[in-house]
Order: structure tokens, then sequence, then C-alpha cells
């Protein structure tokens, strides 16, 4: 009869000590963990369009991280191989460092990728502003817009060769060997870039494991909106956008194919690309896109978006100012309470390989500012409610005196260097909106430097980009004429106004015969077309400097302004300028003379939301008056009652990366 032998007790140090040796085993196994990203880069032939290696953190890739693969010919220009297809072969390994190409971590990967063409996009990522994210100029800035810059065509929409705008050739592929040589102990996950310059929407990408014969497909949630190049008969803009992360892959062999594109004149007129930037092979936790800083207003709703990838399970956390934000366990996080829920938030991703953070998102809670802002030249008119003027970066002169003699005491010095300015707010006043008038002004000025733009002096109204939308401009030209410009007309003078003497200057507009110059008290030059001083919205008049970019800052100097909400005669205006004569006071609704160096205090009140309306009233329990007109900064001179201010908006529904998902 067999015995049976005893069971051995257990040993619960070595117990612990085999723990201790299976967790330095995994340590080691996941010490070649990897993170790897690609980018395609373009021969496009022109200075500054071709290449674009990537040389800042992209995709939260560090610069060594990145593959710059050999630029694909685009088959544009004299230096062009000509039309495609192209096939490229690259082979990288741990000693790979030149040609835009960094070291491997570990392992040698052999990549082939094929199109008919590569391009140039001008999609920057949220790296550049709404609504359409299109950078400005022939270039791209570093970081993510290097990699969305290149990118294979898909064969299909436009290119060398197109008929139509349609190539119908083959789309792009991409094949890598040896990956198992650098995911060694572990399977991996793919996340493509998309880019391109005629897109409407993005395609899916098949991520293929030609080990096994097994395909996925990842797709791109949601793009930035294009603008259409209205050169196609379906719609054609730049844009790009970056996909969904595939589920695991562990092969060692992997190919990627972009489904092949379509697009419709309609109607509907669709447009669909399959365009590839580059793409990210991972097993670690990363964090491609974070969320981007938000500013809010009270009321407001806002939801925290990322993308990240890495092989699952992924744990996330958002934080708020370093700590862990009960609940907030998903790739989004939305903030009800924006007044408390204000501060610097982050996504901490982890997986068996690893952690990592996501870049900050600030959430700013916008509010009123009020501080110190300009002084105020009073207004000197005899009767009738002042319109005081805020002195910005101008300088006030007991006076000055020409090389004729002519001196002029109390003078207002504009420099074109430093945006020097006055403004005086029309707000919730009816005294500028007349049917007739007449604005005058002394000048003492040289020529303005340039014989193509114009030096402002006088602005009551709007423009964009040169073009008037409503009100007048008096302006001074570069060949030291002076000209007034109304929506539609552009009425030049003769004399010279501008060789450093002082001169006096008018400018009558008559709602039926147009506008009337007058120099040193005579006529100049008359013409233009009938039309109404009256403008919307409170547009305040703005002296030396225009919000409008287009105009040349004002060099020189400026006394006596004086805008009157009638017509004066020739007599009148010759009476001005011989005695400085008031005239008709009664008319008279603004006179700066600058006569005293002792400015009126002034604060300025800035916030942030464009879409808000500041408020006034002089009792905190109101009544309230909407100045929808007034923006960031308002300045306000002090008077000797109170007031109080604040403002209102819509509540919105905000989010940090709208187009991530």
């Amino acid at each position: 009869m067999k015995s049976r032998r005893p069971r051995p007790r257990k040993n619960t140090q070595a117990r612990k000590a085999t723990c201790t040796i299976s967790a330095a085993a995994l340590m080691l196994g996941v010490s070649h963990a990897a993170t790897i990203g690609f980018n395609f880069t373009s021969h496009y032939c022109y200075t500054g369009f071709s290449g674009a290696y990537v040389t800042a953190t992209a995709f939260g890739i560090a610069t060594n991280g990145w593959e710059s693969l050999t630029e694909m010919d685009s088959g544009y220009g004299p230096c062009s191989a000509g039309f495609g297809p192209f096939t490229l072969n690259e082979v990288i390994d741990t000693t790979t460092s030149s040609g835009g190409l960094n070291p491997l971590p570990n392992g040698t990967l052999n990549i082939t990728w094929s199109a008919y063409e590569s391009n140039v996009s001008g999609f920057g990522g949220y790296a550049e502003a709404p609504p359409s994210y299109i950078f400005s100029g022939n270039g791209h800035k570093p970081g993510e817009e290097e990699v969305y810059w290149g990118f294979l065509r898909d064969g299909v929409n436009f290119g060398q060769g197109s008929s139509g705008g349609d190539n119908n050739q083959e789309g792009w592929s991409v094949d890598i060997t040896g990956l198992k040589t650098v995911f060694t102990n572990s399977a991996f996950v793919v996340e493509v870039i998309g880019a391109g310059d005629s897109i409407e929407n993005l395609t899916n990408v098949f991520v293929i494991d030609a080990t096994l014969s097994t395909t996925q497909s990842v797709i791109y949630p949601k793009l930035p909106p294009i603008t259409d190049q209205a050169d196609a008969a379906w719609p054609r803009g730049i844009g790009g956008g970056l996909s969904t992360g595939s589920g695991m892959v562990n092969t060692d062999h992997l190919r990627l194919v972009g489904n092949r594109a379509e697009h419709s004149a309609g109607p509907p007129a669709f447009n669909n690309a399959s365009e590839v930037a580059g793409f990210i092979l991972t097993d670690k936790p990363l964090v491609t896109m974070s969320p981007r800083p938000v500013l809010t207003s009270p009321g407001d709703t806002v939801t925290l978006r990322a993308i990240a990838i890495g092989v699952p399970p992924l744990s996330l956390q958002w934080r708020q100012d370093g700590l862990a934000v009960p609940g907030a366990t998903n790739l989004s996080y939305t903030i009800s309470n924006t007044i408390a829920g204000a501060g610097n938030y982050d996504l901490v991703v982890t997986n068996m390989y690893g952690s990592t953070t996501s870049k900050v998102s600030t959430v700013t809670l916008d509010k009123l500012n009020i501080a110190s802002g300009p002084g105020y030249t009073p207004d000197t008119k005899p009767s009738g409610p002042p319109h005081d003027g805020a002195v910005i970066n101008a300088t006030i002169l007991p006076s000055s005196t020409d090389s004729l003699g002519t001196n002029r005491t109390g003078v207002a010095q504009f420099n074109s260097t430093n945006s020097s300015q006055i403004v005086v707010s029309t707000l919730n006043t009816t005294d500028f909106d007349s049917t007739n008038g007449t604005i005058m002004f002394w000048m003492q000025s040289g020529t303005s430097g340039s014989t193509s733009d114009n030096a402002l002096l006088f602005q009551h109204g709007s423009s964009s980009k040169g073009t008037i939308n409503n009100g007048i401009f008096v302006l001074q030209t570069g060949t030291g004429e002076i000209i007034v410009q109304t929506p539609g007309n552009n009425v030049g003078g003769a004399a010279n106004v501008s060789d450093s003497n002082w001169h006096h200057v008018a400018v009558v507009n008559d709602n039926t015969a147009g506008q009337q110059i007058y120099v040193d008290g005579v006529p100049d030059n008359a013409g233009g077309s009938p039309l109404s001083w009256s403008w919307p919205g409170g547009q305040p008049i703005d002296l030396g400097l225009s919000p409008d970019s287009h105009w040349q800052a004002y060099n020189g100097n400026l006394d006596d302004v004086r805008f009157y909400n009638r017509i004066l005669t020739d007599t009148e205006i010759a009476s001005v300028y011989n005695t400085g004569a008031l005239v008709d006071t009664s008319a008279l609704k603004l006179q700066l003379n600058f006569g005293s160096t002792n400015l009126s205090p002034g604060l300025a009140i800035t916030w942030q939301n464009t879409n808000a309306v500041l408020r006034t009233a002089n009792q905190i329990t109101g009544p309230w008056t909407n100045y929808p007109a007034a923006t960031s900064p308002y300045n306000v001179e002090v008077g000797p009652g109170q007031m109080f201010y604040r403002y209102v908006h819509t509540p919105a529904a905000l989010q940090s990366n709208p187009y991530d998902m």
C-alpha cells in the first residue's frame, strides 16, 4: 500500500519572491513599448512648399518619435519627375538619423508607400483660427501643421493629369514589415492623420493585418468645416482631421489602404476624399488631440474633449488643477457650472504600458475688468451735452508753430508708430446722426509716407479692408491732398496740405448734392453722391487711427476739431478759418480744442466674450441700458456720479474640440 506524501506547507516568503520576480519580468517585457509617428512629405518643387520634417511635438509625440519619410513627387513644376504612380521605400532602424528620420527604440522596419502623386495642404489643425482652420501664406508652422502639410493623393480628386477635377487613378497604400521587432511583447493600435486640398469629408481607412488577412476600419469622427474653393462641380475645400484609433493589431506585417473616394455634382453635391498625411503606431497611451482652452461666461456649459489611443484597456481620469475630478473617467467631461468650474484641466491616460497626460485646457471665466484708462480731453462747445474724447497714446501739446509763423495753442499730436488716437463715444446719443453736416479741423503734417495708401484724420463709420461700409472718412493722401470717402464715393482735393504748415480743412456733406472739400477757408473740390450722415449702432468717432488696419495711422497734429449737424456756408467756413468764430452754436455738436494738458481721468473696461452686450445703470437695481455697439476695451470718463457696469449674453454650449468626435 502506497502512502500519500505529506502536503508541503505554503512558503509565504517564497511566494512573495516569485511575485516579485514576475513583476520584474513584466517590467522587462514592456520595456520595448513604443510610439512611432510617420509623416508623409511632398516634393512640390517650389521653394517653401517641399519637405516639412516634424520639428516640434505633434499629436503628443516628441520630434524624436517622428519619421518624416522621403518626399514623393507632386507632378508640379519644372523639377518634377512627371506623373505617377510613385512607389517609395524606406528602411528604418536603431541607427537611422538623417533625412527627417529618427532612430527606432529597437528593431528594424521596412516601409513601402505608393500613390499616384503627393501634394501639400493648407490645413493647419487647431493651431489656426476657425472656422476653416486654414493657415495664411504658403508655408507651415512647427508641429502638427508640418504633418498635415504633405499628403498622398487618393487618385480621384484633382491632381496632375486630372480631367474636370477627376484623376481616376489608383489610390494610396502603405506596407510595413518588421513590426514585431519593435513591438516585441505586445499588440499595438493604429491612428491615421488625414489632410488635403480637395476635401469635404474624409473616407474611412482600412487597417489590414497582412499575416492573418483580417481587416479593421477606422473613421474620421468629424472634420472642421471647409471653405469651398468654388472651382469644381462639387465642394472642394482645404481640410483634414484625425481618425479614431484601431482595435489591437498584433502582426509583423501591416497594410493601410484608403477607401475609394467618391464625389458628385449632385444634387446634392458632395465630395469624399481619401487623402492621408501620416499615421501613428503605439502600444503606450497617447493623447493625440488635447482639449483646447475655453473662454466661458456665467450660464455656459463646457464640454472638454480629447482623443486618446493605446492598447486597451485605457484608464481615463480628468483632473482640475491637479486633483482628480470624481466620476470624470471618459474621453469627454462636461462642466455645467462654469462659475465654480473654471480652472486648469488635463486628462491622464494609463494602460499596462505606461501613463501620459494631455496638455492643459484652461477654462477661463470671463468677467468685466475695470482699470485705469486713458485721460479725456474736454468737449468745449458752449452748449449741449459734452462728448469728451479719450486720449489713447496721443500727446496734448501746449502749442505748435509752423515755418510761416502760424501758432496754434492746445494741440493733439499723433504718432503713427504708437497707435495714437482720440476716440469720441457716440453711444446713447443721436447728436451725430445727421442728414447734412460739416466736419472741420486744423492739421499740421508732412506727407503720410506712401503714395498708394492714406493716413487717417477723421473717421465716423465702419470699414473692412478699405471698403467703406457706412459713415464718412477724411484722409490724407501720400501726395499731400485731402480725400473724402463714403460708401461708393471718393472725392479728392487738389491743395497740398502736407507741407508741415497749419491748414484748415472743412468737409461739407449735402444730402442732395454730395461732398465739398474746403482748404484754408476756400472751396477745394466737390463731388460724390448724396447720402445721409446717419450710421447705425453708435459707431464712435476716431481721430488719427482706424480700427480697420487697412488705413495708415496719422502722423501729425490736429486742433479745433468740430462737428456741425448742418451745412455751413462758404462765408461761415471762411469766418471760422479767419477768426475762429463758433458760428451756429446750436448746430455745433462737438468741439475739441485740446486746450489743457490736465486731462479728466478715465477707466478702461475690458472683457473677452465677443457675443456679450455691455449694460450700464446709475444704480445697482437699474434700470439697465444696453450698449450693443460697445466693444472691449470700452473707455469711460470718471464723472461726478456713480455708474454700474455688467454684461449679458445668451448662455451657450461650448466645446474644447468641437470637431474631434
